[in-house]
């Protein structure tokens, strides 16, 4: 299925901030239901079934080299995504995405130590900016309060913008289905072992038979395999620097949903002017992109570019 492309890869890069950004108020919803590792290992499982269902033939010939990669950055999701949901509990899902897009600022500083090379100015600028309207909303004219939710969110950040420059380094050695495929099932055997841990004897069964639960999870379960399959095909045709500042699209998401379905409200124009800022920059790094990569399409018309 051969959808996503150097020309449209910074689209579905967007769309998956979209997703990812209605994510965390799912989950933060799905909190009241079921802890923390049962609802991840209760994704996990539904995205492995959808995936192997979905693209079944695409699951032959794994290699040695391709399931040692995809394990261990699949490890690395799986630290992120903990530390995601710690920080749900804590804290709100606004403050949660506004935290993590702190790897607008990680990223460069990761890609510049596995490559050994600056990231250009105009990312840097552009990262920035973003940086700038994430302190507007979160910050600007009322402090910033570190609690033990910040810092698991910030722990986030550091490991989702390590499992973004490895995703970008190895994406041409890696087909994303597989890709995708190991990671769910990483993500199951990891959360299932988890949650018997430390959830055993704290899961309320009867809660799972709400229809509200039904329905969260399913949308849970549809952003975690549509985001893994749409980043695994388009990263590559991104710098992971560039991808980051898309993303900074997914806490606005966040804070619209946050305001509409939990009460979770930004107060003063910092925090408006801050939405605007990031969305402006979402527009600017797009169209710029979209133009280099029309470029670059156009001086290599002898690539074998394989999407999605």
């Amino acid at each position: 299925m051969k959808i996503i492309t150097r020309n449209n890869a910074q689209f579905f890069l967007l769309l998956n901030a979209i997703f990812w950004g209605s994510s965390y108020i799912w989950s933060k919803m799905l909190l009241n239901f079921l802890p923390a590792f049962s609802i991840l290992f209760i994704c996990a499982a539904l995205g492995l079934a959808a995936t192997f269902l979905l693209f079944r033939r695409q699951l032959g010939n794994f290699s040695r080299k391709i399931i040692l990669i995809s394990t261990l950055i699949s490890f690395v999701s799986v630290i992120s995504n903990t530390f995601c949901m710690l920080a749900l509990k804590r804290t709100s899902g606004s403050n949660t995405a506004f935290i993590v897009q702190l790897s607008i600022v990680i990223t460069p500083v990761i890609m510049a130590i596995l490559e050994k090379k600056r990231p250009s100015l105009r990312t840097v600028l552009l990262a920035l900016s973003a940086l700038l309207g994430i302190y507007l909303i979160t910050c600007a004219g009322k402090g910033f309060n570190i609690n033990l939710g910040d810092i698991f969110a910030l722990c986030n950040a550091v490991f989702f913008s390590l499992f973004i420059a490895l995703q970008n380094k190895f994406s041409q050695v890696v087909n994303p289905v597989q890709f995708t495929f190991i990671q769910h099932l990483t993500n199951l055997g990891a959360f299932f072992v988890l949650s018997l841990i430390f959830e055993s004897g704290g899961i309320v069964y009867s809660n799972m038979l709400s229809p509200v639960f039904v329905l969260l999870i399913c949308l849970n379960a549809m952003v975690t395999i549509f985001t893994a399959l749409f980043q695994s095909s388009a990263i590559k045709y991104v710098r992971p620097e560039s991808a980051t500042v898309l993303y900074a699209f997914e806490p606005v998401t966040t804070a619209i949903l946050g305001a509409t379905l939990l009460g979770e409200h930004f107060s003063g124009i910092a925090s408006v002017a801050g939405c605007i800022l990031i969305f402006l920059t979402v527009i600017v790094s797009s169209v710029r992109l979209s133009r280099f990569s029309s470029r670059r399409l156009r001086l290599n018309t002898s690539s074998n570019i394989k999407g999605l």
